[in-house]
């Protein structure tokens, strides 16, 4: 403990709803000397003060009932730049599940407490936190003045002289140089302090470094085995996720993603990367539930957005437009229409005009799925007639929506009228329009052309076409792992077919099963990879012996 340590000269806020834990709290404090605490019961609260005034150290309790949450609230005082660089930030959590945890770690504040603590305990944290910002401070100063040369140096010199924070300076210093894509650099640090210590988080941002440099063969091993040994640390499935994704393989990533959202769901980024894969796979109901929890994690936040609302909408609408059931069908609409039960309160961040129209166009949509486009076009050119007739002034998150739907009630004219002003600025707002008016992504859409060419060539046995094919599709998605079983399938027909096998088809077999080598695969993949292994050991047995004959 720093003896020289003195909470008299710093100001502390509490915030926490339950009054029992704030008196606790303050109680604690002032027993170490602390002559400055404040305590408020909402983020809200607490966010009109930091507005007035600075804090030296926050106290703030995860969950503070309906409203802003305390890592929402942690949020959304970075992004107003109402924490001052000194100030220390604790979240505070009764709540011992695995999401809760997990949550409140990846926001990286400056320590977490898990209820119940003891005043040690607390006392012990508190200084220590305050001990690494004071040594850490010059750091902090120069990425506020924008200084990055400036925040090189004080990392050298953090490096050079704090024993005690060394590593993590150097770690420090490579994610500061992978944000600012300078990977070379950050490359060579993570190698060498992975020499010296084969330390998960180096490993970690070594994985990211060769993710975004596209190394997907020395990314995903690397990554596949921190998720294998340290299943909690979500962030490797990101970017294990991220290689395949990048790679073409969108259901191992989408599968990948799913595997984090099972130990925490409270990662809006996390929930949107799952509903983008889920689209891509046609997993429409996996994409559907992932816009709920992005609609839900962003209520009463700074990340409310009509847009998030919409998304939800397309999704209940694409999953209800591909069900045969009539029943589920009918079910699915009915919870467009709850979205708009006292519209106004629940959704207060849309304006009412704009809330109006986004319930036209919602209901014009479920008259369309089922079958009754007269009721949906009346319905829609009444509801939006204010966008219709001048459509420089429709939203951007509401203008693309209106168009797509307008061209299926075989409103042309309309239509036309609002594509000069429609602006895409939301990936999932294409890729549902694509979805729901069957324009599937291209890349997507020539990947599954040539595979299934490439198949069906096989089946008529044209390999020397079929292998055409599926070199195509991997060149298109590198990292389909389907694809390249097929490859080696049709190569080891191609080897039974000439006379003398040709070097260039063994070889071609043998860099696949190198590739394959560390990539995570099914159960029935890996099944169909050792059968074609065995059948090309057998060949190339063969093959010796009618040399040697």
């Amino acid at each position: 403990m720093n003896k020289n340590f003195d909470y008299r000269n710093k100001r502390v806020l509490i915030v926490d709803d339950q009054r029992a834990f704030q008196i606790m709290l303050k109680t604690m404090l002032i027993n170490f000397g602390a002559k400055d605490v404040t305590h408020v019961g909402s983020a809200e609260d607490a966010l009109k003060l930091c507005r007035h005034d600075s804090f030296d150290l926050l106290l703030v309790d995860y969950n503070l009932g309906s409203g802003i949450n305390g890592r929402q609230l942690f949020e959304a005082l970075k992004m107003d730049n109402l924490l001052p660089i000194h100030t220390v930030f604790f979240l505070v959590t009764g709540d011992n599940s695995k999401a809760i945890v997990l949550s409140a770690i990846q926001m990286t504040p400056d320590d977490y407490l898990m209820k119940p603590f003891s005043q040690n305990e607390l006392n012990l944290r508190i200084q220590k936190a305050f001990n690494k910002k004071e040594t850490l401070l010059p750091i902090y100063q120069a990425i506020k003045n924008d200084d990055f040369d400036q925040v090189m140096e004080e990392c050298d010199n953090a490096i050079i002289y704090s024993s005690r924070y060394r590593n993590y300076c150097r770690l420090f210093k490579a994610d500061l140089l992978i944000e600012k894509a300078r990977y070379d650099e950050a490359r060579i640090i993570l190698e060498d302090f992975i020499e010296d210590h084969p330390h998960t988080q180096a490993q970690l941002l070594l994985g990211r470094v060769y993710c975004l440099e596209k190394k997907y063969q020395q990314a995903i091993p690397l990554l596949s085995d921190i998720v294998k040994y340290n299943p909690m640390i979500l962030d490797g499935y990101d970017w294990l996720a991220q290689c395949f994704k990048e790679g073409g393989d969108t259901e191992k990533a989408l599968e990948i993603v799913q595997r984090a959202i099972k130990h925490s769901h409270l990662s809006l980024d996390r929930q949107k990367l799952l509903a983008e894969l889920a689209l891509d796979t046609h997993m429409n109901a996996v994409a559907k539930e992932a816009f709920f929890a992005i609609l839900m994690q962003t209520k009463n936040t700074i990340h409310q957005d009509p847009q998030h609302l919409i998304n939800y909408v397309q999704s209940i609408i694409l999953l209800a437009k591909n069900e045969g059931d009539q029943f589920k069908q009918g079910r699915l609409l009915q919870e467009i229409s709850g979205l708009f039960h006292r519209s106004s309160q629940q959704h207060p961040y849309v304006e009412e005009e704009e809330l109006l129209a986004l319930e036209g166009y919602s209901l014009a949509s479920i008259h369309n799925v089922k079958g009754n486009q007269v009721k949906a076009k009346n319905t829609l050119l009444k509801s939006n007639e204010t966008y219709l007739t001048e459509p420089q002034i429709t939203p951007e998150w509401l203008g693309p929506q209106l168009a797509n739907l307008l061209i299926e009630l075989e409103e042309f004219e309309f239509a036309e009228r609002l594509k000069p002003y429609i602006r895409h600025t939301s990936t999932h707002s294409e890729k549902l329009l694509a979805n729901i008016s069957g324009e599937e992504d291209s890349k997507e859409i020539q990947f599954q052309h040539h595979n299934k060419l490439g198949i069906e060539a096989f089946s008529d046995g044209k390999l020397e076409v079929a292998l055409e094919h599926f070199e195509t599709a991997l060149s298109i998605a590198p990292l389909n792992t389907g694809a390249a079983l097929n490859k080696v399938q049709v190569c080891l027909a191609l080897l039974v077919k000439v006379d003398r096998p040709w070097p260039e088809i063994t070889k071609n077999i043998s860099e696949t099963f190198i590739a394959l080598e560390d990539f995570p695969l099914s159960e029935q993949q890996s099944e169909r990879k050792a059968e074609l292994r065995k059948e090309f050991n057998i060949q190339r047995m063969q093959a010796k012996k009618r040399a040697n004959s």
